[in-house]
């Protein structure tokens, strides 16, 4: 008996050991709290508080509703206790008095009518932002786009990522900038203010201005809501037709000199002492956008294109002129309004930056080709509209096709050969130019490829007219070529294409192929500063595969065909400068796949060469890179050759589907 009484006393102490073990499980559970413990929370109650701020989209109009929403502070869920009060002026400040909260975590909202930075003048209809705050350490709370923007986001990343309220609140504030480009720390969003001067509160205006942009109230509101739908779960806003769309709206308002009408509202409003330099956050976006990257010294007179083909100035040429991507102009501007507006003919590269190498010209038409005396025109060549009778002996016919019953007419015509004279072919096209101006031809602008030119490195000029509804268009395109023994010759080609009764021009070149996607990636852009050479050696229709072989040469040295002795430091030199470019795959998201050797290199006497291979797959397409080091032999004269020194990169890109055509690539 005494054995059993024993038996069943240790059971029920046992019995009682594990319920009080759940207890104390279940009382640890009741503690758990969003991002932690209510220990490791903190929380306190608010009580007697006074709450001020300012409200800004452009500032909250008098009168607007600003609420505080008490949330608890376990589950950060709202409890419908709220304390209510208005904007007291237009500067969009407020206060609320006397609030108590059982935690330190609260909601603030505002809601109505505000003063428009694009305009000027008070909204034409009403919006809501909010702000997620910690009132434990603060009296002032300040409501903008930028609180409204990371409020999903942070809501998200406390109750799922089990983030404090504070670093969630810090992590979607850098994301959001980060869709905008800017790059800097800025403090809390709550702090900021669009009537204070500092790089954090310019951030603030930029992102309010970029956000309204080219959109009414209504417009505004739905693209916030897109945004923070995106943001809450994927940590960025990924629309690239919207941030086209935007980009194309700052482009304009830029170079117009309207972006400086936002900084006159603001100062007119009397509530500013300086506004914040928030036009260099603007101005950046859409530099970005575009794939221009910034404008500084070093890029001083560079041309580049607008590679966004979601932007309504895609392929347009753009020149960096003191601190400035502008569109080029016929003349030079002044200073107060240097920037041709970005209606402005697409595509005109007829800026100082371009023409400066070519002299001046006594044709007020823009003329690329001047460098001296040209030949005047003979006689003209039959076959030829009368419209277009300016063509001389020195050009030859090419070719005609016909489209859409006759409508659409094409004639193709090239200079008579001018060997090894770049400056002789340059004064002919330019008595061309002159002949067009006589005969009322106004210049389009500068384009890669489409309809009016085939396949060559350079871009074309397009010039057109219109004679009772008949219209003429004349593309030149300046090229090059090698010929027989080593000899070079420039000339150019012009095609003229005639459009009659409206008809819509029919491309004359098939470009389905893949042989004239000749666009280096841009998701490889990266290895652009690793290249010494590069060029497309081949493609693939079937298997949608383009391939790149590029070099990055150290050093060389001349020699005569089998006089050639490699040097062991500088082949050791360009296996250490492979090895940066192998670091910068890894940087770049690439995976190391396996390496070999390519056995015997007939130039450097290796007993084998390593080989390594790369790959990497998005959405886009699957690349693949193969990397290995060694001397590159280069025909120089007769018998002499250069040995080159380096790596060589071969790079094949499988599309997911075919890629559109994109025109032809800049010369790299």
């Amino acid at each position: 008996m005494f054995i059993k009484k024993d038996l069943n006393m240790k059971k029920w102490i046992l019995s009682a050991l594990t319920l009080g073990s759940i207890l104390v499980t279940a009382c640890s559970d009741d503690k758990s709290v969003v991002g932690g413990t209510t220990d490791d929370a903190g929380i306190t109650a608010v009580t007697d508080w006074e709450v001020a701020g300012v409200t800004q989209k452009g500032p909250f109009v008098t009168g607007s509703a600003v609420t505080v929403q008490e949330l608890d502070g376990i589950t950060l869920k709202q409890t419908g206790k709220s304390f209510k009060g208005s904007i007291k002026s237009d500067k969009g400040d407020f206060a609320i008095k006397d609030i108590d909260l059982k935690s330190q975590y609260a909601i603030l909202e505002a809601s109505g009518y505000y003063r428009d930075e694009i305009t000027g003048k008070k909204s034409s209809g009403t919006v809501m932002l909010r702000a997620l705050t910690d009132l434990s350490n603060r009296k002032t709370v300040n409501i903008n786009l930028l609180t409204h923007l990371e409020y999903e986001r942070a809501m998200y990343l406390v109750n799922e990522k089990k983030k404090s309220i504070a670093d969630a609140k810090a992590q979607a504030e850098e994301e959001i900038f980060a869709v905008f480009g800017i790059e800097g720390d800025f403090g809390e969003s709550e702090d900021l203010d669009i009537f204070k001067t500092g790089d954090g509160n310019a951030a603030l205006l930029a992102v309010s201005v970029l956000m309204q942009s080219n959109v009414d109230v209504a417009g505004l509101t739905e693209r916030m809501g897109k945004f923070s739908i995106a943001l809450a779960e994927g940590g960025s806003w990924d629309d690239a037709d919207t941030k086209a769309s935007i980009a194309d709206w700052a482009c304009d308002a830029d170079l117009k000199g309207t972006l400086a009408n936002v900084r006159k509202n603001i100062e007119d409003w009397k509530y500013a002492d300086s506004v914040p330099a928030f036009e260099k956050y603007v101005t950046n976006f859409w530099w970005d956008n575009y794939g221009l990257g910034t404008c500084d010294k070093k890029r001083e007179n560079e041309i580049k294109r607008n590679v966004n083909k979601l932007s309504t100035l895609y392929n347009t040429f753009f020149v960096c002129e003191d601190g400035r991507w502008l569109i080029p102009s016929d003349e030079k501007s002044s200073s107060s309004e240097k920037a041709t507006s970005s209606s402005s003919k697409k595509g005109d590269p007829s800026s100082s930056a371009l023409s400066s190498s070519a002299g001046s010209s006594s044709s007020s038409l823009y003329d690329p080709f001047v460098r001296s005396s040209s030949s005047e025109p003979l006689d003209t060549i039959p076959p030829l509209p009368s419209a277009v009778d300016f063509f001389d002996s020195t050009y030859s016919f090419m070719g005609y096709t016909t489209f859409g019953e006759g409508k659409q007419e094409v004639w193709h015509i090239t200079a008579i050969k001018l060997d090894s004279d770049r400056d002789g072919r340059d004064s002919v096209a330019s008595a061309l130019v002159k002949e067009m101006e006589r005969h009322g031809f106004a210049f389009e602008g500068a384009i890669l490829n489409d309809s009016l030119n085939d396949v060559y490195d350079s871009v074309s000029y397009v010039y057109s007219k219109t004679v009772e509804d008949i219209v003429y268009k004349l593309s030149i395109t300046k090229w090059y070529g090698a010929g027989m023994m080593y000899s070079s010759y420039y000339t150019f080609t012009v095609k003229l294409v005639v459009l009659k009764d409206g008809f819509k021009e029919v491309p004359t070149t098939d470009f389905s192929s893949l042989v004239y996607i000749r666009e280096f990636p841009e998701e490889l852009s990266f290895m652009r500063e690793y290249f010494t050479t590069k060029s497309r050696s081949g493609y693939d229709d079937d298997s949608v595969m383009n391939m790149w072989v590029a070099r990055h040469d150290i050093d060389s040295v001349r020699s005569t065909m089998g006089s050639f002795a490699a040097s062991p430091i500088m082949e050791a030199q360009a296996r250490d400068s492979m090895e940066l470019f192998k670091t910068a795959l890894l940087e770049n998201e690439f995976d190391f796949v396996k390496s070999d050797s390519l056995g015997q290199n007939a130039n450097t006497g290796d007993t084998h060469v390593p080989r390594y291979f790369y790959e990497k797959e998005t959405s886009f397409a699957k690349y693949e890179v193969t990397v290995f080091a060694g001397v590159q032999q280069y025909y120089y004269f007769s018998v002499q050759y250069d040995y080159a020194y380096g790596y060589t990169m071969v790079i094949r890109v499988y599309y997911k589907t075919k890629p559109e055509y994109t025109r032809r690539s800049e010369r790299e």
